[in-house]
């Protein structure tokens, strides 16, 4: 990822006293914690990162070229970690001048995909007595062994960290944030997590009970009772779409657990009691809930962040007007420790943890970096992780990064929104998008960017992707 140049120097006082991730001591655990926002930068992302940078009182500029400096020797160490300690990446990187890598410029380095993280006991950098969470997942589509992700104490205090700075933009002390996410209770999970971070602020987190968070029978019939607010759509992530090779069922597609039609009937009532000031919900929950709330939020509501799956534009702008609260949209994935960038209220991209990963796009018919601006897809590397770290991780995403500043007056790049998910069958690549005005176009093949016999990408709707 390019941060914009500058030819102001800086000093970054926290690197200088930093850690190497191999060293897993009680300092290193205490330098995951929050450093004092900086002061003077309108977001609080950029004032979050000036601070764990030591130039909370410096300009755009300074923090710029101190961010790019303190991302250059954080990738440095990753690598560095990772050669020593991950009998994955002791194979893989093994030859490599890993001093000669930077953030902007990682080309030739290898990829690491879902497959690899079926043995995920290769990449572990720590004991086992070490790690604080595991969490198993299966990738959709993927017969074979599901991936596992390891985090440690600290890699969990970095994302709370995280999250306090981008809540901030939604919730203060004093009032309720509700978190809906299936599974989102457990110990370390996203609402533990957000407690961790945010009750020290003085906001209480609070989870209905689990039984409300899954969609049972009855939800259907009352959807059916209750007038549509926005039309309903087929899902276009269904099984057996088009390949370019034909049908290709090696390469079906899960629908997101946001996208389950329903939601519980007595989540409503939950909310009527609780009254949050706050809600961190998928998708799907919203547009349930919107369902139930047509004309008005639920009561106190006041802002809202959606996670987990892909916020439609228009329920975002149905959710802010109807609703009439804050709505942002956050990406991040287990792979990143749940936070990986969170929109800001001028709703220009997603605003990304620089210090903890570098996102690169990348030619999804071959291995380029792409510049700013173009669709490609979303590779990143953990600078911070101890447990586990990644490298050139090939998410399935596709997005682009943002060129220029962002609307807030953020000079740094940002993400710009997630346009669809790559699925792999063979040497052939597709692109599952979400359809727009509610039809599933057809689907276009063209030729990688190479010119040779390679994979081909098939896309539906290809404009404005390629």
């Amino acid at each position: 990822m390019n941060l914009p140049s500058s030819s102001v120097a800086g000093a970054s006082s926290r690197e200088t006293a930093s850690r190497d991730p191999s060293s897993r001591d009680s300092s290193a655990r205490a330098t995951s914690a929050a450093a004092a926002p900086g002061r003077g930068f309108r977001n609080p992302l950029d004032g979050w990162l000036a601070g764990q940078c030591g130039v909370q009182d410096a300009d755009a500029n300074t923090l710029v070229r101190t961010l790019r400096e303190a991302r250059a020797r954080a990738l440095t160490r990753c690598l560095n970690h990772a050669a020593a300690h991950s009998a994955f990446y002791a194979r893989s990187l093994a030859g490599y001048d890993l001093d000669g890598f930077t953030p902007e410029d990682m080309r030739g380095l290898p990829f690491t995909t879902a497959d690899d993280l079926a043995r995920w006991e290769d990449f572990l950098c720590v004991s086992r007595g070490e790690v604080q969470r595991m969490v198993t997942l299966r990738t959709s589509g993927t017969t074979g062994s599901p991936k596992r992700l390891a985090f440690t104490e600290a890699d969990l205090a970095r994302t709370v960290d995280f999250f306090r700075v981008g809540m901030s933009q939604l919730v203060r002390a004093g009032q309720k944030l509700a978190v809906l996410l299936p599974g989102a209770a457990r110990p370390d999970g996203v609402a533990d997590l957000l407690r961790q971070s945010l009750s020290p602020c003085g906001v209480e987190v609070c989870t209905p009970p689990q039984e409300l968070l899954v969609p049972v029978k009855s939800s259907q019939s009352l959807a059916k009772r209750a007038a549509p607010v926005l039309p309903m759509q087929e899902n276009p992530l269904q099984e057996g779409a088009f390949c370019a090779t034909g049908a290709c069922p090696s390469a079906r597609v899960t629908p997101p657990q946001g996208a389950l039609a329903g939601i519980h009937p007595n989540i409503v009532q939950w909310l009527d009691e609780v009254r949050p000031h706050c809600l961190v919900a998928a998708p799907g929950q919203l547009e349930g809930l919107l369902r139930h709330f047509p004309k008005s939020g639920p009561p106190g509501l006041c802002g809202l962040l959606s996670s987990a799956d892909r916020l439609d534009p228009v329920l975002g702008h149905v959710l802010s007007t109807v609703w009439n609260c804050t709505v942002l949209d956050h990406y991040g994935l287990t792979e990143t420790a749940y936070g990986g960038a969170v929109e800001c209220p001028a709703h220009d991209g997603y605003h990304l943890r620089l210090l903890d990963i570098v996102v690169e796009i990348v030619d999804f018919c071959g291995d380029e970096p792409l510049p700013p601006g173009e669709t490609g897809e979303v590779v990143i590397t953990t600078l911070e992780r101890e447990a586990m770290p990644l490298i050139r991780y090939r998410t399935g995403d596709v997005a682009c990064l943002l060129p220029g500043p962002c609307a807030c007056g953020s000079p740094l790049p940002r993400l710009g929104p997630v346009q669809g998910r790559l699925e792999r069958c063979g040497n052939r690549v597709r692109v599952v998008q979400m359809p727009k005005g509610g039809t599933q176009t057809g689907a276009s093949v063209r030729q990688d960017r190479s010119g040779h016999d390679g994979p081909y990408c098939t896309v539906g709707d290809c404009e404005g992707l390629m």
